[in-house]
């Protein structure tokens, strides 16, 4: 089976002490044969607002037994603290595909765009139409306005999808990467879904914490 690890800023300094660039070398729950894949997503972000707002995260350094884990900003922006959570797939986990797409992959930094798509083809196709799951690693927003930023597939076959990466209204997004899981549908002990805070509330009756039961079909 696959693992899962975690990694927060708070593990290595104080969220009132930020710094622009913080990592930790983080432990593989087993020992691989090789190195695993490794597919690394945001899970919790708090940065001062006034300027962009900028986060990356990503791994490097990885052997069958540890990876270093990353978590930076850039220019002028002061991040307090951020998390992300890191899917670790064994080497022989063939039939499961990762990548990502970069906004820059479509256009430079400094010619926003409000939409962005990617047609993405899978190295090796699958039978039937996988499951996709898609998640945000970095992102570059202007400041002044409202964040907004949002990723999602569409027209998912056996060959590839398109995958997005949009902001809306006033808000300008520089940049964004979204990284991308695909596995077969009906591949035992694999859940995926979504959870929204509109499932729960309107966007315009925002609340400082919203919760939703997720059940396992």
């Amino acid at each position: 089976m696959s693992a899962v690890s975690s990694f927060n800023t708070q593990e290595v300094h104080l969220w009132n002490n930020p710094q622009q660039k913080t990592s930790k070398t983080l432990n593989y729950p087993q020992t691989y044969v090789a190195p695993p894949r490794l597919v690394v997503g945001l899970n919790s972000l708090d940065m001062q607002s006034g300027t962009n707002l900028r986060v990356r995260a990503y791994d490097d350094g990885a052997d069958s037994l540890k990876y270093n884990a990353h978590l930076d900003t850039w220019a002028d922006t002061t991040l307090y603290s951020a998390g992300i959570d890191t899917l670790i797939l064994k080497p022989a986990n063939l039939d499961i595909l990762t990548g990502q797409f970069s906004t820059e992959e479509d256009h430079p930094w400094n010619e926003p765009k409000l939409q962005t798509s990617r047609r993405i083809n899978f190295e090796r196709p699958f039978v039937t139409p996988p499951k996709v799951v898609v998640f945000l690693k970095s992102f570059d927003t202007g400041s002044g306005t409202s964040t907004r930023l949002r990723t999602y597939t569409s027209d998912v076959d056996a060959k590839g999808f398109t995958i997005h990466i949009d902001t809306w209204s006033d808000t300008t997004l520089y940049s964004a990467i979204a990284g991308w899981v695909a596995y077969p549908e009906d591949k035992d002990y694999i859940y995926s879904g979504t959870a929204n805070t509109m499932d729960v509330r309107p966007w315009q009756d925002p609340q400082t914490q919203t919760h939703k039961d997720i059940s396992f079909q």
